[in-house]
């Protein structure tokens, strides 16, 4: 997740992963509209949601920081997947996604600026997203909060471009 414990905004956080968790996110993925812009485009399967879960403990306790549950205040409900990866080029790219059902209500922009305030908290910069050109909503989210577009076709993928904040 983010932090040593958890970020907060007013209707989410962003907890460490538990094991408990991966079947959720299998389910989370399992909607096509979710998954369609995540790696490669497929849903998750059971063995890398829990990859993803370890991983995220992994980087907890190397980082203080990584990738974590969305959870919903109101419901107590994982709602998706936010925080910090780190793509194996020695970058870390802020990541975020929720359910199907909880878009069209702010909370993406909300936890975006949980998370861009998370960053620059701890010096992050440039703050990095590499999203695929097709998720307009995701662009539109991204520059809000002022990213920029930075690289086109990000790492010769046409299916990824990279956004930088703060650069």
């Amino acid at each position: 997740m983010i932090h040593a414990s958890q970020l907060e905004t007013a209707r989410l956080v962003v907890r460490p992963f538990v094991q408990a968790d991966a079947p959720l996110l299998v389910t989370l993925f399992a909607d096509p509209d979710v998954h369609c812009f995540v790696d490669d485009g497929q849903p998750l399967a059971p063995d890398v949601a829990a990859l993803w879960v370890e991983r995220s403990a992994a980087n907890l306790e190397r980082f203080g920081y990584g990738t974590g549950a969305v959870v919903e205040r109101a419901s107590g409900e994982l709602i998706g997947w936010a925080g910090f990866a780190r793509p194996g080029d020695g970058s870390e790219e802020l990541i975020y996604g929720l359910r199907r059902v909880s878009w069209g209500r702010g909370l993406g922009r909300e936890l975006l600026a949980g998370l861009v305030a998370f960053a620059e908290e701890r010096g992050i910069k440039p703050i990095r997203a590499t999203v695929d050109p097709a998720n307009r909503a995701s662009i539109h989210l991204l520059r809000q909060a002022g990213f920029v577009l930075a690289e086109p076709g990000y790492g010769g993928d046409a299916g990824s471009d990279l956004y930088l904040r703060g650069a």
